[in-house]
């Protein structure tokens, strides 16, 4: 997981990033406030598309095209956003 903040001071926890075949970005964030359950695949993301912007997502209809996931988060922040590890104080 990895912390990132936007200009407003809004702060999000990322555990997953997803790269789709259109270039959209889905940077998964780590909500305790949604339930999954095993009839649902939704999730909660910071989309970077046409526009940017937090909202549920189903997997199940991103799946087919998917390009790129992965956990590590050894990548750039969303634009607008910087990880707080990076912030200097």
């Amino acid at each position: 997981m990895r912390q990132m903040i936007n200009e407003h001071g809004t702060t999000v926890n990322v555990i997953e990033h997803i790269i789709l075949s259109n270039l959209w970005e889905y940077y998964i964030i780590a909500d305790d406030s949604i339930t999954h359950t095993s009839d649902t695949d939704i999730t909660f993301a910071l989309v970077v598309g046409e526009h940017t912007e937090l909202g549920n997502v189903s997997i199940d209809e991103i799946t087919p095209y998917i390009d790129t996931r992965t956990t590590n988060l050894d990548i750039m922040p969303a634009p607008n956003w910087t990880w707080c590890d990076s912030v200097l104080a």
